[in-house]
């Protein structure tokens, strides 16, 4: 597989850095990874499909904001789905084309669905894995989490990083985290993914603040006008061996959902593209094409 190129699109001053993979060429593939994770998560699955594909791919790979390379919020600010949904867009629009394909995992996944929602010309197809959205909330649970919310930052803030001694302590902390991950892999995820500090200690990349509970509840209700809105194919990706695959709740979503269909991934848990790259490409990729 070819080594990917590094670039950095802005997002109202906030530098978004992405991995690119093969030369532009008609509708991007646009990966978009999952909380606490970053674009480097996707190499497996990027050299299988590479491997697998008919013709070459352009494919684009952001890290979100907070995450790996990427600027992380202001002094003052937070994270919220719109900030992602708006550097989504950032990042398509430097591609200087009108329209992708888009494939989302987790929290990835529900940034997709609500750039599809809100932009449903700009997808030509959406792949969501293992992420129609977290589990709905109700009106009553926002002034809980509101309180909850000003405690934790108040208490920990950005302050909350977990130190590691090496680079092989975290690769440890992933493979612990999900067995199912190759060691060899685990090990080049955890050095993309840390960084050392002053100490002399590895930490993770991600901005500590996303270790706080969210202030605002998700609503199956408004995510339901999203998902009615998306226009493209959709094609619903869920580990076998995950307990999201279990959630119930998710039907009332996937039946918002015009033209959509179901699988399931043997041998793989929620981190579908680690678990079983080879098994997923063979999936998506008719889709796909």
């Amino acid at each position: 597989m070819s080594d990917p190129r590094h670039k950095t699109v802005d997002s109202l001053g906030l530098p978004i850095h992405c991995l690119e993979w093969g030369e532009p060429n008609g509708d991007p593939l646009v990966l978009v990874h999952g909380f606490l994770d970053l674009a480097f998560s996707w190499t497996p699955f990027v050299a299988e499909l590479q491997r697998r594909a008919a013709r070459p791919l352009w494919i684009v790979a952001p890290d979100c904001r907070g995450h790996g390379d990427s600027g992380w919020a202001a002094a003052g600010g937070y994270y919220h789905f719109p900030d992602y949904v708006f550097d989504l867009d950032c990042v398509i629009q430097a591609l200087g084309v009108k329209s992708c394909k888009l494939i989302g995992h987790s929290m990835g996944g529900t940034i997709s669905l609500l750039y599809g929602g809100a932009f449903p010309d700009h997808v030509k197809k959406l792949v969501l894995i293992e992420g129609v959205g977290p589990v709905g909330m109700n009106f009553a649970d926002a002034p809980i989490r509101m309180g909850q919310w000003i405690g934790e930052i108040r208490q920990r803030g950005r302050n909350h990083f977990r130190e590691y001694s090496s680079v092989e302590a975290g690769a440890n902390q992933l493979r612990q985290t999900n067995p199912r991950l190759q060691e060899a892999f685990a090990r080049s995820l955890a050095q993309a993914a840390m960084r050392q500090n002053a100490h002399g200690k590895w930490v993770w990349k991600f901005d500590p603040l996303h270790r706080t509970t969210s202030p605002q509840p998700f609503y199956t209700a408004q995510a339901v006008e999203f998902l009615q809105r998306i226009a493209c194919p959709v094609l619903i990706v869920d580990g076998k061996l995950s307990r999201q695959t279990k959630r119930t709740d998710k039907q009332q979503r996937y039946v918002a959902i015009g033209d959509h269909r179901q699988i399931v991934i043997d041998g793989a848990g929620h981190m579908v593209h680690q678990d079983n790259p080879k098994a997923l490409v063979e999936a998506l990729l008719p889709f796909l094409q």
